[in-house]
């Protein structure tokens, strides 16, 4: 079950954060952030892992779509919740993200 969904832009920028289930802090964006710009090469793995919570993510239009798992969830199920969020072509612009109410709470 997804516990987080946030979108980063390729600078770390924070854009999106919603945290569904309260099992982690606010510090996953800046783990997350900090562990994929700590990878050598251009493209980071799909999942990764620190300490109970997993990161699943995809990068569309140089922005991260990041959603957060701490049960044993099929990676594969994440990465088509996340594919689709991007399909639906949700144009993020500052007054947009702030007014949306399924992401921003």
């Amino acid at each position: 079950m997804i516990s987080q969904v946030f979108i980063l832009s390729s600078k770390g920028d924070h854009l999106i954060y919603k945290d569904f289930r309260g099992e982690a802090g606010s510090d996953v964006v800046n783990i997350f952030y900090e562990k994929v710009t700590a990878l050598t090469g251009d493209q980071p793995p799909v999942v990764m892992s620190h300490k109970d919570l997993h990161f699943v993510h995809v990068r569309q239009g140089g922005l991260y779509w990041v959603a957060t798992t701490t049960a044993d969830s099929s990676p594969f199920t994440v990465i088509e919740f996340l594919n689709r969020c991007v399909s639906t072509e949700i144009i993020i612009t500052p007054s947009h993200h702030r007014t949306h109410s399924v992401l921003t709470g």
